[in-house]
């Protein structure tokens, strides 16, 4: 069986190259390592991921390396917690009910990334982006395996989730909802739809301290924390 921690950064390194892809950044793996090359393009984005254990970082590593198994000690960094590693392997648990009149739909057009970038940004941080496209530019929703969710209430932007599939897991990401929308299901159905995306691969993701519970009511099973190494 496949380590669950490897899966995870599989999961986070997938997401990765899809990001690094449209923002016109470099991005490689080599089974141990996955990396960035120049400057990182986005600063919600990674400079590294480590995929095993034994993982080597070399010094022309740009930004933020994240040490998927907690094992790394890097000279000039300092190590902060990332989260955790979680992983859903069962397929259709039954859920509790979303809000009534809730729709999700993939982003399909320009219009529905910019939409769903908007949205993402202000729940999750509450502010918009800097400026339009500046991590999911046009096009983005062409782009191999990544899959944009929009939730909406009566036709209103309620939250977000993105699905990045690959032949071995289904990364879960921003998983996001509005404030006023929240405790009414949202955010568990954003990521049904997500997982609903590859439901034969097992669903990975990293959860924050206030996701966790969410996570794990869905079925999803904590596998380990990740470090993140800041450069000093």
């Amino acid at each position: 069986m496949t380590d669950p921690v490897g899966l995870c950064a599989h999961g986070e390194a997938a997401w990765h190259a899809v990001a690094y892809a449209a923002l016109g950044g470099r991005w490689v793996q080599d089974g141990r390592l996955a990396r960035g090359f120049g400057a990182v393009p986005h600063p919600f984005l990674l400079g590294a991921v480590t995929l095993a254990g034994d993982a080597v970082v070399p010094s022309d590593v740009p930004g933020i390396v994240c040490d998927s198994f907690a094992r790394l000690r890097l000279s000039g960094y300092q190590a902060e917690p990332a989260g955790c590693w979680m992983i859903r392997n069962e397929a259709g648990r039954a859920t509790s009910p979303a809000a009534p009149g809730l729709v999700i739909r993939p982003a399909e057009t320009d219009d529905d990334v910019g939409w769903f970038e908007t949205l993402a940004f202000l729940a999750a941080g509450d502010r918009p982006p800097a400026r339009p496209g500046e991590l999911h530019p046009p096009g983005s929703q062409r782009l191999a395996g990544l899959t944009l969710l929009i939730a909406e209430l009566d036709g209103e932007g309620v939250g977000t989730a993105l699905s990045v599939a690959t032949p071995r897991v289904n990364n879960i990401g921003a998983v996001a909802v509005m404030p006023a929308h929240r405790g009414r299901g949202i955010a568990g159905a954003l990521t049904e739809a997500a997982i609903a995306i590859a439901p034969g691969v097992p669903a990975t993701l990293c959860a924050t301290p206030s996701g966790r519970g969410v996570y794990q009511r869905l079925g999803f099973t904590e596998v380990g924390r990740p470090v993140h190494h800041h450069p000093g």
